[in-house]
């Protein structure tokens, strides 16, 4: 009888419905030189007869009672032919794959130091349940694929042989050397973690495991204990325990770096896509990631992340607590924040389309060291004297996700489709390709341009019509931004016949990256990183065009020249994606990253150069929002936040309540001085006039006293600002304590905030009219001689990238410094019409109020050295609301004295 080379184990307990299942598509499979051995585990249901049947092909063991998991394999192991190697399988398996076994074996025999192989498992719902296992020290927890969630199977992990920290044995490879070197597995166990031990000890061995990606069979998870849950969360617990005893220590010992990420996991996407997969892969390199926020305090609360990354590796390196010493921090994100950075050696890291100058040259010089993502960028800041180190990190592409593999969607009329990924701004700009495209071929051509568009703040289907498209030009298709998650976007790379770009970025190059990665031909300018990457992968490149029209000529010429050689850019995208995921995957740019946090380690401190200016600050800037209530005062000053003045410590700010959920952007603190100050005097926001006048001179000393402890506070940041509504009526009081600020009124229509006053607190309408009009003209009084900018709030909804871009360059040609340039995608989730109250509304506005109104909105109002008289009917009204207001008071009063 010839030798068995491999010998099958296949664990039954009871479920013969899923054994019988397993046998019969097994039987279908190439399984050459092997034996087949069922271990009956105790059952007691129809596997003890029906097994019988099947004996002319496989053997069985038969145990006289459950003996677990770990115990049932052992048995079998102990039973199989001496010499072979183990392969351990689950009856819950479907067999898919008829060649499942010699793909296996393959991958063993690939390299000396591989001892164990697994594959990949499905569900029958097409979700991936295993491509390696993975448990992190943190915890003792563990996955079985690194995300931790449920993905959709579009065959991520399936390429090649992939070193993992573990497999799951629910099919398995054993080479018989590991059996020789470490045994059978650890009867410290029963059910649970024995397959990660078992990788484990292996390890410790010299014999690696690895995924073998060309493998993917169908489980049906928890076969045996579907029905028991308590059971199965008992068995979990158990394994757990004895697993994180075991091995803890030694998990924790694997990180020879610790190092402070500080970025973005969620949003602003910007550096969230570029943290993500790289800190991954820096924990996978053996680096401690600790995580904070960069844009915690730059981010109003309804943006900021909320803790939860939807991926296990991310989740647990957030949750790693951050010493308050940090050796080495990574600020990776916006150069204005690198002052930010917390460790005793800190490292900007960030790309930019033009070299820094002036300001934004200061804020890279706040950094001890510089990474950036190309030579180009690198060369251009030895241009502009920055006297900081420089290296340069280029960006990988996790090829877990992105290689030739990936599912592609064929087109369903056979069209050659050409895909547009970028976003809608003056340096991708899209509308070129766009225009290329509807010029270069007709509706009947077989050839289709894919869209994926990102316009935050934009209305994108306007500014296509604007583009006067030709009817009669090719056929145009537009993608969802965003509309998958993002470990299925490989899909949509995939299943394009080319990438087309006009993009002028220096350094935006993921869409190249990932197209390149799964051997999708590109063509694109090439410029900055994009043509080092281009150039390096020998890909089709453009020359860089700044006039459009020439743009439009080349653009023309390559997509049309790509559609008569297909084959060969075809045959140059298959090796473009070998370099890149050779060269450029994100394990590289983390081992990149890895050698450097080395060199730093064994540096001297007197060899690492002079920190001079590194804790640099702008020059501060004070900032007051004045407008009425309900005139969009919040959403500006989230603006303000967003551009880094800061107004409060996260439980400062007054609470948000249902008028106003996104948050009002007040400190309590302040807030609660303001209202008791006027309370004191006799009024409160809605009684601006008429106040007690003997009372006033204690209120306001009063008030003086409680802003010391404000302004102190505020004053231990750099720029910074306040905003309360009533401070339209007090600022004579206080703003001498403010040592040159600069004045943002919010001015919105009368009607629209009268109408949102009447709904949310019950006033008349003339009453509402009558505070609006106070409210205006007490603070563009009390502001007469500052610095003054003026927002309307319309001007912000209909327009919120150029307004924004506006008030930054007003407030920084008033003298605010350390503004930062928010992102587009930062405005467009902050500046929304879906949470404007009363749009459109209509009221009795007088003549002097639209009068008043036609000023603030064309800003006219500045440019007066005084304001128009006040309405005398609104001004009788408000007198008349005090008076009774104070009648009510003395009432009250003598109430309680009695």
């Amino acid at each position: 009888m010839k030798r068995a080379r491999s010998s099958l184990i296949l664990l039954a307990w009871n479920r013969w419905d899923l054994t019988r299942r397993a046998l019969a598509s097994l039987r279908e499979c190439e399984l050459p030189d092997c034996e087949v051995i069922v271990v009956d585990n105790g059952s007691s249901d129809a596997t003890v007869t029906e097994l019988d049947a099947h004996m002319d092909w496989l053997r069985i063991v038969r145990l006289p009672g459950n003996l677990g998991y770990v115990r049932g394999n052992n048995a079998g192991i102990a039973a199989a032919a001496a010499g072979s190697d183990i392969v351990l399988l689950n009856n819950d398996l479907e067999f898919v794959q008829a060649d499942w076994l010699p793909r296996l074996r393959a991958c063993a025999d690939e390299a000396a130091d591989i001892g164990i192989v697994g594959c990949r498992l499905i569900d029958s719902a097409g979700h991936l349940q295993h491509a390696g296992s993975l448990v992190l020290p943190d915890t003792g927890a563990g996955v079985q694929i690194p995300s931790g969630r449920l993905e959709h199977d579009i065959g991520q992990y399936a390429h090649g042989a992939r070193t993992v920290q573990g497999v799951v044995f629910a099919a398995v490879y054993i080479k018989r050397r590991v059996l020789d070197a470490i045994g059978p597995l650890h009867e410290d166990y029963d059910t649970y973690f024995e397959d990660s031990d078992y990788c484990l000890r292996a390890a410790a061995a010299g014999l690696r495991s690895v995924l073998c990606g060309g493998v993917t069979l169908l489980h049906a998870q928890h076969g045996s204990t579907t029905t028991d849950s308590v059971r199965r969360e008992a068995l979990y617990a158990q394994g757990r325990a004895v697993f994180s005893r075991h091995w803890q220590p030694t998990l924790r010992a694997r990180y020879r770096q610790r190092l402070l990420w500080q970025s973005a996991l969620e949003f602003p996407p910007e550096p969230a896509a570029q943290s993500r997969p790289l800190i991954r892969a820096l924990d996978r390199a053996g680096v401690d990631v600790r995580y904070q926020s960069l844009y915690a305090s730059v981010l109003p609360a309804a943006l900021a992340e909320d803790g939860d990354s939807h991926d296990y590796v991310l989740n647990t390196l957030r949750s790693r607590p951050v010493p308050s010493r940090n050796s080495v921090a990574v600020v990776c994100g916006d150069p204005a924040l690198f002052y930010r950075a917390l460790g005793a050696w800190n490292i900007g890291y960030a790309g930019f389309e033009t070299p820094p100058l002036g300001e934004a040259l200061t804020d890279w010089q706040c950094a001890d060291e510089l990474w950036v993502p190309s030579e180009w960028h690198r060369r251009a800041l030895h241009a502009v004297s920055v006297d900081r180190p420089v290296s340069v990190m280029a960006q990988g592409i996790d090829v877990d996700y992105f290689h030739p593999l990936i599912r592609r969607v064929d087109n369903p009329h056979g069209e050659f489709v050409f895909l547009c990924v970028a976003a809608w701004d003056d340096v991708d700009r899209p509308w070129c390709v766009l225009q290329a495209f509807a010029r270069a071929f007709l509706r009947r051509d077989p050839v289709r341009l894919v869209c994926w568009i990102d316009a935050p703040g934009r209305d994108l289907h306007a500014a296509i019509a604007a583009l006067r498209l030709d009817p009669h030009g090719g056929r145009i298709s537009f993608l969802a931004p965003r509309s998958l998650p993002e470990n299925q976007e490989g899909v949509i790379y995939r299943s394009a016949d080319a990438l087309i770009s006009a993009s002028q970025s220096t350094w935006r190059i993921e869409p190249l990256l990932r197209a390149l990665a799964v051997a999708t031909p590109v063509i694109a300018p090439a410029h900055g990183a994009a043509g080092e990457l281009l150039r390096a992968a020998d890909s089709c490149t453009m020359p860089v065009f700044h006039n459009e029209s020439e743009q439009q000529v080349a653009l023309i010429a390559a997509m049309r020249e790509i559609l008569d050689a297909r084959a060969p850019a075809t045959a140059r995208a298959r090796a473009a994606s070998e370099y890149v995921r050779t060269y450029r995957s994100i394990e590289a740019a983390a081992a990149r990253i890895r050698n450097r946090l080395d060199a730093l380690s064994i540096a001297s401190p007197g060899s690492r150069g002079a920190r001079v200016g590194r804790r640099s600050r702008h020059a501060p800037g004070r900032v007051i929002v004045l407008g009425m209530h309900r005139s969009g005062t919040s959403c500006v000053a989230g603006l303000l936040q967003l551009m880094g003045l800061h107004g409060a410590q996260a439980g400062q700010w007054l609470h948000a309540g249902a008028d106003n959920a996104r948050g009002h952007f007040e400190r309590a603190d302040l807030h609660n001085a303001l209202v008791r100050s006027l309370r004191e005097r006799g009024g409160d926001w809605s009684i601006p006039l008429g106040w007690d006048v003997p009372s006033e001179p204690a209120a306001r000393a009063e008030l003086r006293r409680a802003m010391g402890p404000i302004l102190s506070d505020l004053e231990s940041q750099s720029a910074w600002f306040i905003k309360e509504p009533r401070l339209c009526l007090l600022l004579p009081d206080i703003v001498d304590l403010i040592e040159s600020p600069v004045c943002v009124h919010v001015v919105r229509a009368p009607a629209a905030v009268a109408r949102s006053l009447v709904a949310r607190d019950g006033l008349e309408m003339p009453h509402a009219l009558a505070l609006w009009e106070h409210y205006n003209r007490m603070a563009f009084t009390a502001s007469r001689g500052l610095p003054r900018v003026v927002i309307d709030y319309d001007a912000v909804l209909d327009a919120p990238l150029e307004t924004a871009r506006i008030l930054r360059e007003q407030l920084s040609g008033a003298g605010v410094g350390g503004l930062r340039e928010p992102g587009a995608t930062e405005i467009a989730a902050w500046v929304s019409r879906e949470l404007v109250h009363w749009q459109g509304a209509t009221a009795p506005v007088t003549t002097t109020q639209s009068r008043l109104w036609d000023l603030l909105r064309s800003g006219e109002i500045l440019k007066r050295a005084d304001l128009p008289a006040a309405d005398p009917s609104g001004t009788d009204l408000l007198l008349r609301l005090a008076a009774e207001h104070r009648a009510a008071l003395r009432r009250e009063s003598q109430n309680r004295g009695t």
